[in-house]
């Protein structure tokens, strides 16, 4: 744990709101903002460890954490799915114990209604299907199940562009006041799709790569008719069929990378 605490990096906009916040009198609002979104990233971090998954660097901004990973893309759905929802089981769990620590007067009413009011907006906010909220990544987990890699990170893109555009469109018909912070949380989530919509390139052919070095042991196949790698699927063993015969992906794998 003290070298994922070496890892964490907090956002300096996000040191600033905390200090503008101490001065307006609103700190007791910024840090119960602050506990949520730890707690929500410790779920993650937690079962991030349990499965070994190798965690390059914790980000925690005002519109939340984000953990990056420093690792295979290929790995199992199952820990991929448990690790994306893990963040909400730990909101969850926080949930009861702030009830059980008001009952005995642990903290007061007043705080308990701040934490809840944020708890539950990190949970409602983390669940919409933006890139890159946890929302996006379980159904994006279970897109790789039955879609092509590629074709999944695109659909996932598509699906962010749509929702926060139904956003926005909510927003102005209702007629909702304009605030500062929905301006910055847009312009960063808008800001991490456009980067993920021009990375899809790179990670699929670092998923190839991965493939053809760290050959998957799984019972599980996919068959592809003709040599379209467009086709190639996470969790499963690809054979391509090339002149009426199926080829190991192993073997088009090399003639593109060797």
């Amino acid at each position: 744990m003290k070298n994922i605490c070496k890892k964490i990096n907090i956002s300096p906009f996000f040191l600033f709101i905390i200090l503008i916040s101490f001065l307006s009198g609103l700190f007791r609002e910024i840090i119960c903002l602050f506990i949520i979104i730890v707690i929500h990233e410790l779920g993650h971090i937690v079962l991030s460890l349990k499965y070994g998954w190798k965690i390059k660097k914790i980000d925690l901004t005002i519109c939340g954490g984000f953990i990056t990973y420093d690792d295979v893309i290929d790995k199992a759905f199952k820990e991929e799915f448990l690790i994306s929802i893990a963040g909400f089981l730990s909101q969850i769990i926080l949930f009861i114990l702030l009830i059980l620590l008001n009952k005995i007067h642990v903290i007061d009413d007043g705080t308990l209604f701040i934490l809840n009011k944020y708890n539950l907006s990190v949970l409602l906010f983390n669940l919409i299907p933006i890139y890159p909220l946890d929302g996006s990544k379980i159904i994006y987990n279970i897109l790789c199940i039955y879609l092509p890699y590629k074709k999944a990170l695109r659909l996932i893109d598509m699906v962010s562009i749509i929702s926060i555009l139904a956003i926005i469109l909510l927003i102005l018909f209702i007629n909702v006041k304009i605030e500062y912070s929905y301006i910055i949380i847009f312009t960063f989530i808008i800001k991490k799709i456009i980067m993920h919509i021009k990375d899809v390139p790179y990670l699929f052919n670092k998923l190839l790569l991965e493939r053809y070095v760290y050959p998957i042991k799984v019972n599980k196949y996919n068959y592809i008719d003709g040599y379209d790698l467009k086709l190639f699927k996470r969790g499963k063993k690809n054979f391509f069929k090339i002149n009426n015969h199926y080829v190991k992906e192993n073997i088009i794998l090399s003639k593109k990378f060797d």
